[in-house]
């Protein structure tokens, strides 16, 4: 456990070297009651609502064009109550639409457990900071991978929860029908901690164990062994799923099915201030926004109606007491500076791996490994919807606390 703060000031300039911590988010605030959470420091997400805190959702234009909150969100509000202590607004890719973690504006926030990688987005901050030991755990988001992303990166555990579980007001959105809260520690036991006050209890009698075959051409050599290893660890009837995304074009018909469906939500929730602020976006961004302005309402519908059928059949296969173990990402985190060819490959690979849960807005939780060379990567189990706390249980099977 991070030592409590006895001087805030100090303790931001010596995070300098991270730089986790957005500029206008570095401030402190104590619990507002005793409870499960006293101790804990938890740093936030720069898209939750902080009373009297600036929003800026990784973009100064945005935080230039938005009020200052007078509320917290639901869960910064859960989280105080329950005597966490919050550090900090961390950093976030622009408006939460990137999974690589390399903010235009804002810079890259350091990933101490990969020294010249990138931390993995949109929750780059968040992750950054656990993994530098600064605060205990901290809040992020999940639309398609950016908590489980930058939780293999760095080495954490990482929690995407059952969509809808855990209120998202006072949450900036990006595609409604996928972004969830979730969180990120370097033990699992404050993820626990969390969870038993965010989230209802689950206690499963965990049947079976899948694994996706298709996800074994995506990875690398260390990343396919520790999904192995994991499946091994939990000690249950295993099987490969062969069939399950013949329907929809494979993992890469899917892919493009959840690309489809997310850019005509963000365009959708932000095409507006867009048109009308023209802010400044970082290329990558810019373009994905241009991309996603250009779905139209029938792709969306007939984007939606297949992910719906997905989710009966994804659903299906786990029924009450399943759980699918793929990989988090499609190996370490890339370097700093790599070419956006290169980005742009591991990005499609590693969407191809995350968009499950969120086309069947599942709970999935990424267990942090290292391959022989050192570099952090990560296995996810993802589990029945409301499974999340079971999930937890499942995961300390692996052997890695």
């Amino acid at each position: 456990m991070v030592e409590p703060l006895m001087n805030p000031e100090k303790f931001f300039e010596e995070a300098t070297p991270v730089e986790a911590f957005v500029p206008h988010g570095r401030v402190v605030r104590s619990p507002r009651k005793t409870g499960p959470l006293s101790g804990l420091s938890i740093a936030v997400k720069d898209l939750f609502d902080w009373a009297g805190v600036p929003t800026g959702a990784g973009n100064p234009a945005w935080l230039d064009s938005h009020p200052v909150p007078s509320a917290d969100a639901a869960v910064l509000s859960a989280l105080l109550d329950s005597g966490a202590a919050l550090v900090g607004k961390s950093v976030t890719d622009e408006l939460a639409y990137s999974i690589l973690g390399e903010n235009f504006h804002y810079g890259t926030p350091r990933n101490t457990a990969a020294p010249g990688r990138v931390p993995g987005g949109s929750s780059s901050g968040s992750a950054a900071a656990v993994a530098a030991s600064l605060v205990d755990a901290a809040l992020g988001t999940d639309t398609g991978g950016s908590v489980r992303v930058p939780a293999a990166y760095c080495g954490l555990f990482g929690l995407r929860t059952t969509h809808g579980l855990v209120a998202r007001s006072g949450l900036v959105p990006l595609a409604p029908s996928f972004d969830t809260v979730g969180w990120m520690a370097r033990t699992i036991a404050p993820v626990s901690s969390l969870a038993a006050v965010l989230l209802p209890a689950a206690d499963l009698a965990w049947s079976k164990v899948w694994t996706l075959p298709e996800t074994e051409a995506l990875v690398d050599t260390e990343t396919r062994q520790g999904v192995g290893t994991v499946v091994r660890s939990l000690g249950l009837p295993s099987a490969g799923l062969v069939g399950l995304t013949e329907a929809y074009g494979g993992l890469e018909g899917l892919r493009k099915l959840y690309a489809t469906l997310q850019g005509w939500e963000a365009w959708q929730t932000h095409g507006g201030w867009i048109t009308e602020r023209k802010p400044i976006f970082g290329p990558a961004i810019a373009q994905r926004f241009l991309t996603a302005s250009l779905v139209t309402d029938e792709e969306a519908d007939a984007a939606r109606e297949q992910m719906l059928r997905f989710r009966v059949d994804l659903r299906s296969v786990l029924g009450k007491t399943g759980v699918l173990v793929l990989p988090a990402s499609a190996g370490p985190a890339p370097l700093i500076g790599e070419t956006e060819e290169k980005v742009a490959e591991i990005r499609s690979r590693t969407m191809r791996l995350t968009c499950a849960a969120g086309l069947a807005a599942l709970p999935q939780i990424t267990v942090p490994l290292r391959g022989s060379d050192g570099l952090p990567r990560g296995v996810g189990l993802l589990g029945p919807a409301a499974s999340d706390q079971a999930l937890i249980t499942l995961a300390l099977r692996t052997g890695v606390a």
